[in-house]
C-alpha cells in the first residue's frame, strides 16, 4: 500500500478553521488537538471518580454475545484498573454502514496505540454505538454498482412505528433475501463466498440493526481489542441513572447555556448546527422501543404530539427508577459520555466537531472540561483499476476532488460533437417560430380565432425538434462511450454522489474485491493524526 496526504476535500469553513487554526476557537473548545494537549489532559484530569468496575461489567456482559478477544479482554481489565480511553462512535448502518465508520474504528484504534506509547499510560480503545438513534432511513441502505451506475439499494422492510435502531428488528427471511441480492450484484472474486457466508453467519443470531453492526464490527476489530458499547443497551442505562438525574436539575441553565453559546458559534460565521431551542429539555423519553423529544413549558416536561406531560419530580423519579426510559439527545450524549468514561480524546467527524463547539460551557456547567477532540482520520482508498486509469488521462486525485475530471469528460465530448447541428436545428427553431407568427397575423387579419391551435402546432415542431437533438446526442455519446464510461469509473470509484468516497461506500466492495484481511492491511498504515485527507493506493 501507498499512500498520500492532501488537503482536507470538500471542507466547509468551520472544518477548515478547526484543521488550520484551532487556537482561534478557543471559545469554542477547551483543548486544541496536538501532542501538548494530550498531555495536558492526562495530567489535568481527574481520572478516578468514573465507576469503573461496574461500567467494565456492562462492557463485557455487552460484548460476550459477540466474542471477546485477548487483546479486549486486556483492555477491559486495564479500563478497571487506570486506564484512559479514546472513543468514538456512529449509528448503526447495514454492513457497518459508509466507510467512514471502519475509518473511526481505524482512526480510535491508531490514536490509543500511539498515546498509549507517548504518554506510558494504558489507552484503550473504544467504540459507543448510537443504538438509540431512531431515523432508520439514514443506516438502511447501501450504496453499490449496477448496470455501470451507481445505486441505493434499501432494505425493504418498513416499519409504521419509528423505533430505535437496537430494538428495530430484521425479518431474518427478508434480509436474507435483501443481502443475497446485494451480493448477486458484485463481481464474483475469490473472495465472494466466504465473504457472503460471514456476513450471513453475523446475521445468524443478531437481528437488529445494533446487534448486526455490532457483531460486524467485532469480527473485524477483536484482534485490536476494540470495545462495543450500544447507547441503547439497558445495563448501560441503569449505569447512567446518577447523569441522567443531573440533567433533569439542571434542565432549564443546561438549555440556556447551550441556546446562547450556540448564538455565539452563529455570530462567529459557523452557522447552527444543533439548532437548540431555549425551550429544549435535551432529553428523550422512550416508550415500547419510540423516542419522543422532550420539551420545558411551564414548569413541565412534555412532547406535545404524543400527549406526554412529566413534572420535574416524576422525570427525576424516571431518572432513579427506570432510566432505560430516557436517552440523550445531540447535547447530552457527548457530556454523558464524558460522564461514563474516563475519555482522553475523542475522535469526530466534521460535524460531529461542529455541534461539539457550542458545548464548551455545558461541561463547564457539570465541572468538567471537554476532551481533546480529535478529527477521525479521513481517507480514501484507491484500488488498482482505478490507479490505471487515472494513470492513462494523467489525472492526480486533487482532479477528481476538484472536478478537471468532469470538465475533461464534457470537453472530450464536445470536441467530438459537430457544432453546426444544434446551431442549425436552433436556427431552425426561430425560422419555425417567425413562420408560425406570420401565419397568426394573417390568421388575424381574417378574424379566424386559431390561436390556440398554432400556438399548440408550433411547441409541438418545437418538441419533434428538440427530440431530433437529445436523439443526436445520445447516439454521438453510445459513440463514444468505452471512453466516456472511464471518465464516469473514476468519478463514481472517488466521489460517488459528489463526495469523500467514504461517505457513501460501505467496506464491502473492497473487502469483495481486496478480501477478507483488507481492513487488518488498512490498520498497518502509518496514519497521522495531522488534518490531512489520506489516500491509500492499494
Amino acid at each position: 500500500m501507498r499512500l498520500e496526504q492532501h488537503t482536507q476535500p470538500f471542507a466547509n469553513l468551520f472544518y477548515k478553521k478547526y484543521l488550520n487554526d484551532t487556537s482561534s476557537l478557543s471559545s469554542f473548545f477547551h483543548y486544541e488537538w496536538n501532542q501538548k494537549a494530550l498531555n495536558k489532559r492526562l495530567q489535568e484530569t481527574d481520572f478516578s471518580k468514573h465507576k469503573r468496575a461496574q461500567l467494565v461489567n456492562v462492557l463485557t456482559d455487552y460484548m460476550r454475545k459477540f466474542g471477546l478477544s485477548e487483546k479486549s479482554n486486556q483492555h477491559l481489565e486495564e479500563l478497571k484498573d487506570n486506564g484512559v480511553v479514546v472513543i468514538g462512535g456512529q449509528q448503526s448502518g447495514i454492513l457497518t454502514g459508509p466507510m467512514y465508520s471502519i475509518h473511526k474504528a481505524i482512526s480510535v484504534i491508531t490514536l490509543a496505540k500511539q498515546q498509549r506509547e507517548k504518554l506510558g499510560v494504558p489507552v484503550i480503545p473504544v467504540f459507543w454505538i448510537a443504538g438509540e438513534d431512531h431515523d432508520i432511513d439514514e443506516i438502511n441502505h447501501v450504496y453499490i454498482e449496477r448496470s455501470r451506475k451507481l445505486q441505493k439499494f434499501v432494505y425493504p422492510e418498513k416499519s409504521k412505528i419509528k423505533k430505535i435502531a437496537s430494538e428495530t428488528t430484521f425479518d431474518q427471511s427478508i434480509m436474507e433475501h435483501y443481502l443475497a441480492e446485494i451480493f448477486q450484484n458484485l463481481p464474483e472474486t475469490l473472495h465472494t463466498r466466504v465473504l457472503f457466508a460471514k456476513v450471513m453467519n453475523h446475521l445468524e443470531n443478531h437481528l437488529t440493526y445494533t446487534e448486526f453492526f455490532a457483531a460486524l464490527m467485532n469480527d473485524f476489530f477483536q484482534e485490536e481489542g476494540l470495545l462495543l458499547i450500544d447507547a441503547a443497551y439497558e445495563p448501560f442505562r441503569k449505569l447512567e441513572s446518577e447523569y441522567f438525574q443531573l440533567f433533569v436539575e439542571n434542565a432549564s441553565e443546561l438549555s440556556g447555556i447551550v441556546f446562547e453559546k450556540e448564538k455565539e458559534f452563529e455570530k462567529a460565521g459557523f452557522g447552527t448546527p444543533i439548532q437548540t431551542k431555549e425551550s429544549a429539555a435535551h432529553l428523550f423519553y422512550v416508550e415500547s422501543g419510540e423516542r419522543f423529544l422532550l420539551e420545558r413549558q411551564d414548569g413541565m416536561f412534555i412532547n406535545e404530539a404524543k400527549g406526554l406531560s412529566f413534572t420535574k419530580d416524576e422525570l427525576m423519579h424516571i431518572a432513579v427508577n427506570h432510566p432505560e426510559n430516557l436517552s440523550n439527545n445531540v447535547v447530552t450524549r457527548p457530556i454523558m459520555q464524558e460522564m461514563v468514561f474516563p475519555v482522553l480524546s475523542f475522535i469526530g467527524g466534521p460535524g460531529e466537531i461542529a455541534y461539539w463547539g457550542t458545548l464548551k460551557s455545558a461541561f463547564e456547567l457539570f465541572q468538567m472540561k471537554m476532551p481533546v477532540i480529535m478529527p477521525r482520520l479521513s481517507v480514501t482508498v484507491v484500488n488498482t483499476k482505478t490507479q490505471t486509469l487515472l494513470e492513462k488521462f494523467s489525472f492526480l486525485i486533487q482532479d477528481v476532488w476538484d472536478g478537471v475530471v468532469e470538465e475533461a469528460k464534457i470537453q472530450y465530448i464536445n470536441d467530438h460533437r459537430n457544432e453546426q447541428i444544434p446551431q442549425l436545428i436552433e436556427t431552425m427553431k426561430q425560422e419555425l417560430a417567425a413562420k408560425y407568427a406570420q401565419l397568426e397575423e394573417l390568421l388575424i387579419e381574417d378574424n379566424l380565432k386559431l390561436s390556440p391551435l398554432v400556438e399548440k402546432n408550433l411547441r409541438y415542431h418545437e418538441r419533434q425538434l428538440t427530440f431530433i437533438e437529445h436523439a443526436i446526442d445520445d447516439t454521438l455519446v453510445g459513440k463514444l462511450d468505452a471512453t466516456i464510461h472511464r471518465y464516469d469509473r473514476i468519478i463514481m470509484e472517488l466521489i460517488p454522489n459528489g463526495g469523500l468516497q467514504e461517505r457513501t461506500y460501505s467496506p464491502l466492495q473492497l473487502l469483495n474485491e481486496i478480501g477478507l484481511d483488507f481492513i487488518k492491511e488498512l490498520l498497518e498504515v502509518p496514519y497521522e493524526f495531522n488534518g490531512k485527507h489520506h489516500t491509500v493506493y492499494i
